[in-house]
């Protein structure tokens, strides 16, 4: 069995695209999504809308910080993030098809957290499934570290902050960068999994990112994956509540 493991969308109504057409070639079978569909991008609607339409033998979606912040608030957010969220919030409000109190349903029911025997699934940190962030630099933090490994059952996958990596119970951190053919074996030893992101990538690799895990085989997988930034980039620098940099950074991948 095959399982796509994606997270942070972020409205990019391209990337996504793109990656389930890549997770089709692959003969991905189930889905599971760490959660912000929505903030920063152009397109909440539609890709709130194809999330909730996406046909898999499973698929498990997540709450993530921006989905939230939709919600209710966005407490704690920079003013770039902060007004995204306002945008994407009025978007919702005012759109008047037949979907418009679905998608409200929608993101109000996603859970924080998806737990499958030794697999745990958060958008942040198992400590903290929404909000926490884990950086490649916390491997020197021995505490926070430890803290972390003793909540996981075996393998955590997570998101949130944009960086595909990998860190180890022995407390190692490997990078996009550092694995050969993009895969990691899953091993005795315990794992947190950053998947990457979809839709903002800040690992300076500009191209949409999501993980395999082929079970069968024991080991996980790292796709990039190419897609239209220009189309993307435009949209932004056409929507006046939503800042250029956010179209500059998903050029730059950072």
């Amino acid at each position: 069995m095959k399982r796509a493991v994606i997270s942070d969308i972020h409205s990019n109504l391209e990337a996504f695209d793109a990656v389930l057409v890549d997770m089709k070639n692959q003969g991905i079978e189930d889905i599971i999504c760490l959660g912000d569909l929505v903030g920063y991008g152009p397109n909440p609607i539609e890709c709130i809308d194809k999330m909730m339409n996406l046909d898999f033998s499973q698929k498990v979606c997540l709450l993530g910080n921006h989905d939230q912040a939709t919600l209710f608030d966005p407490d704690g957010f920079n003013t770039v993030a902060e007004q995204a969220i306002f945008w994407t919030r009025e978007v919702l409000e005012t759109a008047r098809d037949r979907n418009a109190q679905e998608r409200w349903q929608f993101l109000g029911e996603l859970p924080r957290y998806y737990r499958d025997k030794e697999f745990l699934f958060v958008h942040g940190s198992p400590r903290n499934p929404l909000n926490e962030y884990v950086f490649a630099e916390d491997i020197h933090e021995l505490e926070k570290m430890e803290k972390l490994f003793a909540i996981i059952p075996q393998y955590c996958f997570q998101g949130h902050t944009h960086v595909p990596g990998i860190f180890t119970e022995d407390l190692n951190y490997y990078a996009f960068a550092d694995l050969e053919d993009h895969c990691f074996e899953l091993g005795q030893q315990k794992l947190m999994i950053n998947v990457g992101s979809v839709g903002q990538s800040r690992d300076r690799d500009p191209r949409a990112c999501y993980v395999i895990i082929d079970s069968e085989k024991g080991y996980i997988e790292y796709r990039r994956v190419e897609y239209d930034i220009d189309i993307t980039h435009n949209k932004i620098c056409a929507i006046p509540d939503l800042a250029d940099f956010l179209a500059e950074r998903i050029k730059l991948g950072k």
